[in-house]
């Protein structure tokens, strides 16, 4: 796991961490509907849903408003970004204006993506080609054009 530059984790939050990591994976596949919602595996599963939920994604993130599609259906809990704020090791979370951005911390190093998907990398040659530079309107980062117009909330990750 990697934790953001600065993070001293305490005797009491690595004994935490621990447990947690003995737990044992549910599928994020598995009917929620088999887990009690004060289990850790609950919530375990609910990482693991959000972890195969933005690894679907071709940039490694979603907008706490797109997230918000996906709470019936898998049965997140209501107050989801909480839920992850636990979890920094593996999700980095934004909080730029009304919305925040979850990020997959393991997709990138630092702020850029490790494996970019071939559609982006096709859109930021053509764009290129253009003689255009797209920008993200919150951190200046050169990104594509699909990042701009739907993640227009994003940050730097930290390590």
């Amino acid at each position: 796991m990697q934790f953001t530059a600065g993070f001293r984790p305490n005797n009491s939050f690595l004994e935490e961490l621990e447990r947690w990591q003995r737990l044992d994976f549910p599928s994020p596949y598995l009917n929620p509907r088999t887990f009690e919602a004060a289990d850790p595996k609950a919530r375990k599963r609910v990482v693991a849903v959000l972890h195969e939920l933005l690894s679907l994604t071709m940039e490694k993130r979603m907008t706490s408003s797109q997230l918000d599609a996906f709470h019936s259906e898998y049965l997140l809990p209501s107050r989801l970004l909480l839920c992850l704020i636990k979890h920094h090791g593996i999700f980095y979370i934004t909080n730029k204006g009304a919305r925040s951005t979850v990020f997959l911390k393991e997709a990138y190093d630092g702020t850029k993506l490790i494996a970019k998907c071939p559609l982006l990398s096709h859109i930021d040659k053509f764009v290129a080609l253009s003689g255009r530079r797209v920008l993200d309107s919150c951190n200046q980062i050169a990104s594509s054009p699909i990042s701009s117009r739907n993640y227009s909330s994003s940050s730097h990750l930290h390590d």
